[in-house]
């Protein structure tokens, strides 16, 4: 699977998918004049700041500044390298990718295909223990014990490490796999003892494997079945698996969370088997690990309704409370389920059945506010009249958050009804607790400036920063037109060369001359396809995505680079009036000299600029030309 990909195939894969077709898979979007706008699914947002463009098959992202075409969007989305992309587009679409000799370049990437053999291999010889040797009995008695059918311990390819140090290692061996690269995809380990000695991580446990958004083998989970070491253990961070990155059973649970547009989060593996054995296909699961931004994220993209169902004790209130907030930054609308006192979601479908399940745990889920203050009440002994009083500021506290007026009107008359209060105490209460947040916010504010009072103030940066911003400015909108135009490239090349100022612009510019003398067209995203490096392809990407005229003046060209070459004037006469000022009533005589020094290099500034229309005509000859 390694070597190259043709470039005639990626621009064959390019050609075929249209970006707004494979972006709204993952993104909810609006038409917004030419482009389609929606939240970004790579960082947090409340406003739409991801915007889709059909005319320039780019996406880019002004909150975060993530950007790209098609393969780019699949390997951020579906966290990919390029040639995993370009194979997973190429899948789609039925166009065929021939196989060519690694390059050097490649190796890693065959590293990481050859520990996906070997996760996979080791899957199949885990479950074929489980299922079929003696090995496996004491194995096959606890998958019984929990109720699990055969045809779903085949489904999810559950299985059974022996308790034997070297029976995974020997076996794999055997057939090609060597230590190093073992130790690498976490299924085995070593210690020093004079010469490294490598052993099977997994002894003796039930065995759950781990897939990626493909549904390839990238860990494993895995359940003892006797009392040597942890209850659970899953495999170390690899540079496939990385726990909070991913999600137990999303793979399979994908398509029905779409399509019924909610989804359920277990925190346990053996949750979500039940569930989805009983019917219940929506379940995903974390790894071990409370739940991570990058998971909320990974939820967003694929369902706006999340029920959280965690176990009923303090640990897993604690932490269902924590996922309910990551979630609800990310947009979701959240329930949190309330699970009976000692039972967890496997216990109760085991012991009443799935159907029970949905309309007794399901459907009685809480809403993200009811939840919150539900949890507080465990807190505080609201027989107390203390106590009382301060769960009440704190549900107060929760309520005013609420981004909705009506939403606050509607928990501030339960809260007065549940307590025997007047409302318009509660209002009150409300309006000093956010005249107390607003002084708080004021302190806070006061304090950074005492933190920061060294610190130039805005009105100064803003002055000493002039120069840069406005040769910064013409630079970025310069590159913005070269994307665009062959002519301005070759105009600018023989005028300004790679006299740029700001590092991310000099470097788009050099990567521009070279595209367009290797006789490419102005595309801009086979022109970002080219760019070697993440950063310049999110710039790239935000200039393609702005707004420009088609047609440019001749004149407006000509101001772009006189900002940029009188940038080093600019500045040293920045320099020099600092020191004017700061020598006037000291030295006199200096600060005179100075003054005249100054003089002198404004008058350069003018005869640049006088100097300037007559470049014009160069411009007007490469436009005849190209």
């Amino acid at each position: 699977m390694g070597g190259r990909i043709p470039e005639e195939i990626v621009e064959q894969i390019r050609a075929h998918f249209d970006i707004l077709d494979v972006v709204q898979r993952y993104v909810h979007l609006k038409k917004s004049g030419r482009n389609y706008l929606g939240l970004c699914p790579f960082h947090s947002e409340k406003t739409p700041s991801f915007s889709v463009s059909p005319e320039k098959q780019l996406y880019y992202c002004f909150g975060c500044g993530t950007g790209g075409d098609t393969i780019k969007f699949i390997m951020e989305i579906e966290q990919m390298t390029f040639a995993e992309a370009v194979r997973h587009l190429a899948d789609q679409a039925g166009i065929q990718v021939p196989e060519s000799e690694p390059s050097f370049s490649d190796q890693k990437e065959d590293e990481r295909q050859q520990m996906r053999n070997a996760l996979d291999l080791a899957a199949k010889l885990y479950h074929y223990v489980l299922t079929s040797t003696e090995f496996g009995k004491r194995a096959r008695r606890y998958v019984q014990e929990r109720r699990i059918l055969p045809e779903t311990v085949k489904e999810f390819q559950i299985g059974y490490a022996p308790d034997s140090y070297e029976f995974l290692l020997s076996f794999m061996k055997k057939r090609g796999f060597d230590e190093e690269l073992l130790e690498k995809a976490g299924l085995i380990a070593s210690r020093e003892t004079g010469s490294k000695r490598y052993f099977d991580r997994f002894r003796d446990r039930v065995m759950f494997p781990i897939h990626d958004s493909q549904g390839r083998v990238i860990g494993f989970g895995g359940r003892l079945i006797g009392d040597m070491g942890p209850k659970y253990l899953n495999s170390p961070e690899t540079s496939l698996f990385h726990k909070g990155h991913h999600l137990f059973n999303l793979h399979r649970a994908r398509s029905p969370i779409r399509k019924e547009q909610q989804a359920i989060l277990f925190e346990g593996t053996i949750d979500v088997i039940a569930a989805w054995q009983a019917g219940i296909q929506t379940v995903i699961a974390t790894l071990g690990t409370a739940l991570t931004e990058e998971q909320a994220r990974l939820i967003k993209r694929n369902t706006d309704t999340v029920i959280i169902c965690y176990d009923a004790d303090q640990a897993g209130q604690s932490a269902a409370l924590k996922a309910l907030d990551l979630l609800k930054n990310q947009g979701c609308t959240v329930k949190v389920a309330q699970m009976p006192a000692g039972l967890d979601p496997d216990d109760y479908i085991r012991r009443y059945g799935g159907e029970a399940f949905k309309e007794e745990i399901l459907a009685g889920a809480l809403p993200y506010t009811s939840f919150k203050l539900e949890s507080l009440k465990k807190v505080y002994n609201l027989q107390d009249e203390d106590q009382r009083m301060k769960y009440l500021t704190e549900a107060i506290d929760v309520i005013t958050d609420l981004p909705l007026a009506i939403e606050q009107d509607h928990y501030l008359r339960r809260l007065a009804e549940e307590f025997r209060l007047s409302l318009d105490a509660l209002k009150e209460e409300q309006r000093k607790w956010k005249i107390r947040k607003k002084r708080e916010a004021k302190r806070d504010q006061e304090q950074v400036k005492r933190n920061h009072g060294n610190l130039e103030s805005d009105k100064q940066m803003s002055r000493r920063s002039g120069p840069y911003s406005v040769a910064e400015k013409s630079e970025m909108m310069l590159v913005a037109h070269m994307m665009r135009d062959q002519a301005i490239t070759k105009w600018v090349k023989n005028v300004l060369g790679a006299d740029f100022h700001t590092e991310v612009y000099a470097a788009l510019a050099a990567y521009l001359y070279a595209y367009y003398d290797q006789g490419n067209p102005a595309d801009a995203g086979r022109f970002i396809s080219t760019l070697p490096d993440p950063s310049l392809v999110a710039k790239a990407s935000e200039l393609a995505m702005i707004e420009v005229p088609d047609e440019i003046s001749e004149k407006a060209l000509k101001e772009y680079v006189r900002h940029i070459r009188n940038f080093a004037v600019l500045k040293e006469i920045e320099e020099k009036e600092k020191l004017v000022r700061k020598l006037s009533v000291q030295d006199p005589v200096k600060a005179a000299q100075l003054s005249a020094e100054i003089l002198q290099l404004k008058r350069k500034v003018h005869v640049r600029k006088r100097n300037s229309r007559k470049k014009g005509f160069l411009y007007c000859l490469m436009r005849m030309v190209l």
